[in-house]
């Protein structure tokens, strides 16, 4: 895949995180609280990447995409 901004080719890989209850984009001001839903994030205007987790178990969020690093881009496939 080639970088929508710069035009070079981008890696592919994953946005990871561990011990976490989900992986979510929020606009700004938005929040996910102690027991995320899928409904309480997207009524924010946020969208849920991954999860929600609502256990005191370590889970573990991935997403994949690209990177960019001639400009410091990253794609993300949601």
């Amino acid at each position: 895949m080639n970088c929508p901004v710069c035009g070079k080719e981008m890696e592919r890989g994953i946005l990871y995180t561990d011990s976490s209850r989900g992986l979510y984009f929020l606009p700004p001001g938005g929040k996910v609280g102690l027991w995320a839903s899928v409904r309480g994030v997207e009524k924010q205007g946020g969208i849920v990447l991954d999860g929600p987790y609502n256990s005191s178990l370590p889970n573990r969020s991935e997403v994949r995409g690209y990177v960019c690093r001639a400009c410091h881009k990253i794609v993300l496939e949601y």
